[in-house]
């Protein structure tokens, strides 16, 4: 496993130089998930898992009383302090990490973790890994709110783009048994930019797996893409 999550980790050294930014596209809603996060990250510690050129963190900063950025590339990659602004250096600490251990956070310090655009990019092997490694740096009742893939939302909501993944895959006109082969290939071999296609079944289990407890499936904040809102549990 250690291999594989090596390899992993590898497949994004030099991509997205100057920092991946997601856009303001309509079925992304990125207007729609910053009115969400505003009412539940207001005054508390938030750890964003893959920052990139921190589109999310400058947003993010006037809510939070402190905001730990995590990302596989450097804050010069990435252009991040560029972007958000070296004055935002007061509530913002941006860590380069190695692995998917987050052993620059200390445990039971985070209040809400977000993550938008990465897990999608993390193979299931490593998706369990952070999820495992994260119920320790959260605080009691903290909250998660995190974005991955699942093809079928995928199909539903962007049809005219299945024709990339049958291209890719060599599977044509026969949508279920695509679906069936990008699901059953969410812990393949990485390359640049892979996406993983895990399916909201496949995250629910592992969440569920590592101890914690399910708010809802999909807030379907996102029409491409679905974003599971989900809790470390209160202590008795």
């Amino acid at each position: 496993m250690k291999n594989k999550l090596r390899a992993e980790i590898s497949s994004f050294n030099g991509i997205w130089e100057g920092g991946f930014k997601t856009g303001y596209d309509k079925k992304r809603n990125q207007k729609g998930i910053e009115e969400y996060l505003k009412k539940d990250i207001k005054n508390k510690c938030v750890l964003e898992i893959g920052c990139g050129g921190g589109q999310w963190s400058k947003f993010m900063h006037k809510y939070v009383n402190n905001l730990f950025c995590v990302d596989i590339l450097s804050e010069d990659h990435n252009q991040f302090w560029k972007y958000v602004g070296e004055e935002k250096k007061d509530k913002i600490k941006y860590y380069q990490i190695k692995d998917f251990s987050l052993n620059e956070i200390e445990n039971d310090s985070i209040d809400y973790v977000f993550s938008y655009d990465v897990f999608c990019h993390i193979s299931m092997t490593g998706q369990a890994e952070y999820l495992k490694n994260l119920f320790l740096k959260c605080k009691n009742s903290a909250q998660l709110f995190i974005m991955y893939a699942d093809a079928v939302k995928y199909f539903d909501n962007e049809p005219e783009h299945i024709c990339i993944q049958e291209e890719e895959q060599g599977i044509y006109n026969d949508n279920d048994k695509l679906i069936n082969k990008l699901v059953q290939e969410c812990d393949g071999q990485p390359y640049p930019g892979r996406w993983y296609w895990i399916g909201i079944d496949n995250f629910i289990y592992l969440c569920e797996k590592y101890g914690y407890h399910i708010i809802q499936r999909d807030l379907n904040i996102d029409k491409t893409n679905p974003v599971t809102l989900f809790q470390k549990p209160k202590l008795i």
